[in-house]
């Protein structure tokens, strides 16, 4: 049966596609969560920078400090900003991706809904066929049978 092996061979395929969408489902899973890592980092960051002294305690040495450390922190919250604008790129081709993936899959899977219908309808055909092929078979049987019956009567 050619047309069982290509339901087959398309089953076997939406389940890798299957797989697909699961395993980039889950990729971009973790993904959102380090955003949400990067996110948290960037708001401590900032509310660091937001309490940290002003260093006007008189100290010149501690107002240097404080001015270095603030410098050091503002680059930090800049270069971690550029990191998550790069993670959020990321994140965006991981949808695509999966939107891509899961759209592979829905075509599969009406394609292969679509060949297990046609061989349904062709298993149907072919039992059809075998009954009535039964039924003729038995009504010739029974009108043959009928006929020797009724030509064993009319002999005296």
């Amino acid at each position: 049966m050619s047309m069982q092996r290509t339901v087959d061979s398309l089953a076997r395929l939406v389940q890798l596609r299957a797989h697909d969408v699961d395993r980039l489902t889950g990729e971009l899973a973790n993904r959102q969560a380090l955003r949400m890592r990067y996110q948290d980092n960037l708001e401590r960051m900032e509310h660091l920078l937001d309490t940290t002294a002003a260093g006007d305690s008189g100290c010149p040495a501690l107002a240097s400090n404080s001015a270095h450390y603030k410098s050091s922190l503002c680059d930090l919250i800049a270069a971690h900003r550029q990191d998550l604008a790069r993670h959020d790129a990321t994140i965006e081709a991981s949808r695509q991706a999966l939107t891509q993936a899961a759209l592979k899959h829905e075509c599969l899977e009406r394609a292969l809904q679509g060949k297990r219908q046609v061989l349904e309808r062709q298993r149907h055909r072919h039992e059809q066929k075998q009954q009535d092929q039964l039924a003729v078979q038995a009504w010739c049987r029974n009108h043959s049978h009928s006929r020797v019956h009724l030509s064993s009567e009319a002999q005296p």
